[in-house]
């Protein structure tokens, strides 16, 4: 062999050695010079795959279908070959659909998840018969037995019967399909309106269905109501007899005291703020003066009420802190280092000067109470009843008398 041929032949390995992996890369994608991964599949029916058929997953290429062929059990077992470094999650499903109408097979994988464990070389996919698609011959058989079932007669009567019904209505559809597209220009430019609409229904529903209950009973007290003012009729027919002087007289009334209305007005502004921060105060109040009244009722003796009023009580624990805002009821923690000094005669009042909890007794005394007040006198002075009183101022007018007659 000469120099020249052993030259040439060593170029074509060179070049071989270079260009082939770039075609296979280029054939075959970066898989062609990978170790495929196996996968087997198996199915009660194969649906005729055969192998070379292309494997994607969720649409996207992976490999082809190796082998299929008939196991011991009379199952069809597909084996596919797809590239090792698909990730491909153990939980996919295998199916045989159709790639385009001219009845080309492919096989696709798809995955419930997009999480590991992944299936490796040698596992198994799964390939539900319930979850394959309808094949493209059983599609055609079921479309020509479909053809095959229809009247022609019965098409040539439709035909007909539309061709009478829409005879000369082609102005009135092409006026209804202009407007049809006016409205939907209009609804286009409102969508921003109808979006809030939409929801706002939606709140509304949710919000009454929630409270299906207190709907309900609004529904059955409107009833009830209406079923009163049917009944109240003739009360109705009475007011509408006589509401006309009654008018006349309270539009005299108006027109006389209409400049005092708006001070009136202006007053109850001012005052409905305070009222409105002392609720709790008022219905308080609302319960303290019933229970206050009856109390009261204990003191009466007879025709006169008997009572007495204690003038001195000594002196009081008091702390100086700082009073609370109108309305606020959230709760507080004890302050456990207060207490008040012992005293004699010494009272405490408030709620700042409840006993210690836990029975504390002085236990870490820091802050003491300062005593105010006057002592508790030796004599206090009572206060007599009126009784007493008339008892009195008789026995002096009758001494008075008495001195009168002696003496004149």
């Amino acid at each position: 062999m000469n120099r020249l041929v052993i030259t040439q032949l060593s170029i074509f390995a060179i070049i071989a050695a270079v260009v082939l992996p770039f075609g296979v890369n280029y054939v075959a994608g970066a898989r062609g010079l990978r170790t495929p991964m196996r996968i087997n599949a198996t199915m009660t029916d194969a649906f005729g795959l055969t192998a070379g058929t292309s494997v994607t997953v969720r649409g996207v290429q992976v490999g082809t279908v190796d082998t299929v062929e008939l196991d011991s059990a009379g199952q069809a077992r597909v084996t596919l070959a797809i590239d090792s470094q698909a990730r491909i999650p153990s939980d996919a499903v295998m199916t045989v659909g159709m790639g385009t109408a001219a009845g080309i097979q492919s096989v696709d994988i798809m995955p419930h998840t997009d999480r590991g464990p992944y299936l490796r070389s040698g596992d198994s996919i799964a390939a539900p018969a319930d979850q394959q698609p309808v094949q493209m011959d059983a599609i055609m058989t079921e479309a020509g037995r479909l053809v095959k079932g229809i009247d022609p007669h019965a098409v040539s009567i439709v035909g007909a019967e539309l061709s009478d019904a829409f005879g000369g209505l082609g102005p009135n559809l092409a006026a209804m399909i202009d407007n049809a597209g006016d409205i939907s220009g209009r609804i286009r430019t409102r969508i921003p309106a109808l979006a809030r609409l939409i929801d706002g229904t939606a709140d509304l529903v949710t919000t009454m269905a929630a409270n299906s209950g207190a709907f309900t009973g609004g529904m059955h007290a409107t009833a009830r109501m209406a079923t009163q003012l049917d009944g109240s009729g003739p009360v109705f027919l009475y007011l509408t007899e006589h509401a006309p002087a009654t008018l006349g007289s309270l539009q005299r009334v108006l027109d006389t005291y209409r400049g005092t209305f708006g001070a009136t007005l202006a007053n109850l502004a001012t005052v409905a703020p305070v009222i409105g921060d002392r609720t709790d105060a008022l219905s308080t109040g609302l319960i303290a003066l019933p229970k206050g009244l009856r109390d009261l009722t204990s003191i009466v003796k007879g025709d006169r009420a008997d009572f007495a009023l204690i003038a001195t009580q000594g002196p009081v624990c008091n702390y100086d802190v700082n009073r609370r805002t109108i309305g606020d009821i959230s709760p507080v923690e004890p302050n456990l280092v207060m207490y008040c000094p012992p005293g004699p005669d010494m009272q405490m009042r408030g709620s700042v000067n409840a006993p210690r909890p836990n029975d504390l007794g002085l236990q870490n005394q820091q802050i003491p109470g300062s005593p105010i007040g006057p002592p508790v006198v030796d004599d206090p002075v009572k206060i007599p009843t009126l009784a007493q009183i008339v008892y009195k101022w008789r026995n002096i007018l009758e001494g008075n008398n008495d001195g009168h007659d002696d003496g004149h």
